[in-house]
């Protein structure tokens, strides 16, 4: 990687060279007489550039490094304007929970560990802003358990086997109101009290099926760099960490305004 980024540069220093020597050669010359002037020789511009850098070494610098920060930043705004362009469509996997209408304006994405006690808060949040805008707003929820906490990967596959019969988001509140006591006897007990079938919620909750939807959404969080919970997409917007529900707000507001 870092050789890669030795000869990225390398190439940019040259051709930024070039383009000096050209462009310090011709400002030097009268306006009126730089056409009917002979052009200066390839020796004549290495030699003018070479003087260049020894006066000033600090501008040369200062222009590539204005470069690069031009090309990043042209970089960064390429792959938000492909995001934005086919976040919803290409996010969306056929497995994941939704609420709200299908065509919403805004499309609220949620990266969760049912036993993260920020993700709880999260929760909250995005409950009310679908009471707030609604009609305005779809939710889409997407797994993402953490390695550190043990029982987040088990509560994701059982609330995925509810969702196989229906009942992912009633599962999804217990789950989360008692984020902090996880256990088997409770996966059981939710699953119980929703009226599930037991044989083929502990088959559902066991399975390669929703394994696989888990490691998609993994794979997907994985993609935009989400290492941590929660994290919310607005449209093309990521939001990391639980934020206040006004800052939630004030998002949404300019993107129904888009």
């Amino acid at each position: 990687m870092k050789r890669n980024r030795f000869f990225n540069a390398t190439n940019v220093i040259a051709t930024l060279l070039c383009a000096a020597m050209v462009w310090a050669a011709l400002i030097c010359l009268p306006g009126s007489a730089a056409a009917q002037m002979a052009p200066l020789t390839e020796d004549q511009l290495r030699e003018f550039i070479k003087q260049v850098i020894r006066e000033d070494p600090k501008l040369l610098y200062d222009t590539i490094e204005e470069y690069l920060r031009q090309q990043q930043a042209a970089k960064q705004k390429q792959a938000m304007t492909e995001a934005m362009e086919n976040r919803v469509e290409d996010r969306v996997a056929d497995h994941n929970p939704t609420k709200g209408p299908a065509d919403a304006a805004v499309t609220i994405i949620e990266y969760t560990d049912f036993q993260c006690p920020y993700c709880s808060r999260g929760d909250k949040i995005v409950h009310n802003l679908l009471m707030k805008y609604r009609g305005k707003v779809r939710r889409v929820f997407k797994n993402k358990p953490l390695s550190g906490h043990e029982e987040a990967l088990p509560a994701a596959k059982a609330a995925m086997a509810a969702h196989l019969q229906g009942k992912f988001w009633e599962y999804h509140d217990r789950l989360f109101q008692f984020s902090r006591e996880l256990d088997e006897e409770m996966y059981v007990r939710f699953a119980e009290e929703l009226d599930l079938d037991l044989d083929k919620f502990n088959k559902d909750r066991a399975s390669d099926k929703v394994a696989k939807m888990i490691e998609t959404d993994l794979a997907d969080a994985e993609k935009l760099d989400i290492s941590g919970t929660p994290a919310f997409i607005l449209n093309g917007a990521l939001v990391s960490g639980v934020r206040p529900m006004g800052f939630f707000s004030d998002v949404i507001e300019r993107l129904l305004k888009e």
